[in-house]
């Protein structure tokens, strides 16, 4: 390896239009890049010298982000392949692949590496298909370091290369055990942060849509305890558990955003943050005495919500919910693997979170194992009934991981990755070639039309938007009015 700069880790541009098609210019998030201000950080710590390239904010093309690396001559470049959940990333892996190529054709010295969740989900099919010589599964901290110190390559923890024409590969590293002590920087000055160019979730800002720019998204802690069947989490951390950073870890980053960036909203972006009292509850309480009248967003899931804390919460800035709702049917979430809440368990969460002031982006899945018609239906009547502020309507997907993915591998269900589908940008939930899964009783193409007519259904709803106009003001309602303008073409719906 060679060059003055140690590592150079890049993230992908020439992916929001494929990914959200229009909704990419005005209503899709655009925030920075954590995974990579975390590695960075972890990097330099240890007195290597690391920079970030984020062409997805820069909106460079391929092209421009392979000549950018080339003239730069990092001894070791890291694609990072990580959307802000692990079932957002496949999607991207289409432009990574394209990059791989623009980077090699030019150069083909240039030591290349992919990390994230999807090659961590996939790392034999990623050094297969992609032009990359390295792969790192697992978290890819200490496989990167590995490289860097230049130890045997047989030494480096989790590393996935070619050798005599043969792909090989070392167990994966430990997961983090320490957060706070091993994890202890974020090089937040490596991204562009007063660029303006980021830009909140739309549905965050719905109550000042002129501030989305003052942006940031980070983790509290890392994992997830649970088997959610359409998830892929646990395809890079593998074990069924959580770790945190410390309180002061967290409240000493949220300061340096406010303080340095001016920072107005951050994205919790936690699989669960609403989740272990202990851990939550020292930060808020240190938010309240901060009282910085941040807008802070946080996943929570139906049976893990206690009432007794949603005063404080709220109080701290967390203003919206992510709340995982899924579906109205009971036996559509026991398959899932889902928990064990019912409708009225819905319906009281719901009442006692709004009841505190607190705003719901509720998860909807059309299509999981099980769904008809009448189903999903039920699941779209129950949004209706519940007239949370933003909901997400998705189509279910088997992401690489997934044990939704490797159950309809064994059953031969057709996936977008499969030979003759459309790829990996098949996943991209809002593109042309969405292709969701179908159930027994569905085609992919029927839960794909049922998905996109919910949405139309619920945010054209009169009395949605009135609700909307009541709490967030007009310029919101005017903002939900425009995005539903905007209508998806779907290949597989014959656009």
């Amino acid at each position: 390896m060679s060059g003055d700069l140690d590592l150079l880790l890049v993230t992908v541009g020439e992916t929001r239009k494929k990914i959200y098609q229009d909704l990419s210019k005005d209503f899709s998030a655009v925030e920075p890049p954590f995974w990579a201000a975390l590695t960075a950080g972890f990097i330099r710590e240890r007195g290597y010298s690391v920079d970030i390239l984020d062409a997805n904010v820069e909106m460079l093309s391929n092209t421009e982000t392979a000549e950018i690396v080339i003239k730069r001559k990092p001894g070791l470049t890291a694609v990072v392949v990580y959307g802000q959940q692990a079932n957002t990333c496949t999607p991207l892996m289409t432009s990574v692949g394209e990059l791989c190529r623009e980077i090699k054709k030019s150069d083909k010295r240039i030591n290349l590496i992919l990390t994230g969740w999807h090659p961590s989900a996939l790392p034999q099919r990623t050094m297969e298909e992609e032009g990359c010589d390295f792969v790192a599964e697992g978290e890819g901290f200490y496989t990167l370091l590995g490289l860097l110190e230049k130890r045997n390559i047989n030494d480096v923890p989790g590393l996935w290369w070619r050798e005599n024409g043969e792909i090989r590969n070392n167990p994966r590293a430990e997961n983090i055990k320490n957060l706070t002590s091993e994890l202890s920087a974020v090089a937040w000055d490596l991204l562009p942060m007063d660029s303006g160019n980021y830009r909140a979730f739309n549905w965050v800002a719905l109550s000042d849509l002129q501030s989305r720019t003052k942006c940031a998204s980070m983790y509290t802690s890392l994992g997830c305890p649970y088997q959610c069947s359409f998830c892929a989490i646990h395809a890079t951390y593998k074990e069924r558990k959580m770790r945190f950073w410390e309180t002061d870890w967290v409240l000493n980053q949220i300061d340096g955003l406010v303080k340095k960036y001016g920072v107005k909203h951050i994205n919790i972006m936690d699989e669960f943050f609403v989740f272990k009292p202990q851990h939550y509850m020292p930060i808020v309480e240190g938010l309240i005495e901060r009282d910085y009248g941040l807008n802070l967003c946080a996943f929570a899931r139906v049976d893990n919500i206690r009432e007794e804390y949603l005063g404080k919460l709220k109080k701290a800035g967390f203003n919206w919910f992510k709340l995982g709702i899924e579906s109205g049917r009971t036996d559509i979430l026991k398959r899932a693997s889902k928990g064990k809440y019912d409708k009225e368990d819905i319906r009281e969460v719901v009442k006692a979170t709004r009841d505190a002031g607190i705003s719901l982006c509720a998860n909807f899945i059309f299509g999981l194992p099980g769904d008809s018609y009448e189903s999903m239906q039920e699941t779209l009547n129950l949004a209706f009934e519940l007239n949370c502020e933003f909901p997400s309507f998705f189509a279910a997907m088997a992401p690489p991981g997934s044990d939704l993915f490797y159950e309809a591998q064994r059953k031969g269900i057709a996936l977008p990755c499969d030979k003759g589908g459309p790829g990996w940008i098949g996943y991209a939930q809002q593109g042309y070639h969405f292709m969701p899964l179908p159930t027994e009783h569905l085609s992919a193409a029927e839960v794909l039309a049922f998905r996109d007519y919910a949405f139309d259904a619920y945010f054209k709803n009169p009395g949605y938007l009135s609700m909307i106009k009541n709490r967030f003001g007009p310029d919101a309602r005017k903002h939900v009015e425009a995005m539903t303008k905007l209508k998806l073409k779907r290949k597989l719906l014959g656009d």
